[in-house]
This record gives C-alpha cells, structure tokens and sequence, in this order.
C-alpha cells in the first residue's frame, strides 16, 4: 500500500513539472535522477558493481541524454 501511494504522489509530481517545464527538460531532469538513485542505492546499499555493469549503465544513461539532446535540437529547427 505505502509503495502505491509513494508512486501515486511520484506521478502526480511528475505531471505537475511537466506541465511546467518542457518535455525535453523533463525528460534530462528524469535522467538525472536515475543517476542519483543509481548512485545512491550502490552507495547506501554497498552493492557491488562490476565494471560490466557500470559500462552498461553508463551507456543506456549515455543513450537517453543524447536521444534528449537529439530531439531538443530538431525541435529547434522545426519552430
């Protein structure tokens, strides 16, 4: 139950910013934030980390920043 209400806030929270700012950045502040819950959790949690696993988080991370610069830039062009 307390997960459920902790997504429902988290979703209501997420509408409210993106009525506010632009989708792109918003989805730049969501990937900031998977980094800290990233960095975070392996912190507090003392989990292990392979450089496996590092390479492959570096790189989705790596992939959902470029594809958020990608479309911020031919939205420019498009306006």
């Amino acid at each position: 139950l307390f997960a459920g209400i902790c997504f429902h806030s988290y979703q209501q929270v997420s509408y409210m910013i993106l009525q506010r700012v632009s989708p792109v950045t918003h989805s730049i502040g969501n990937c900031v934030k998977r980094v800290v819950v990233i960095v975070s959790s392996v912190v507090v949690f003392q989990t292990p980390v392979s450089l496996l696993n590092g390479v492959g988080t570096a790189i989705a991370l790596s992939g959902v920043f470029a594809y958020s610069q990608v479309k911020r830039l031919t939205g420019k062009k498009k306006a």
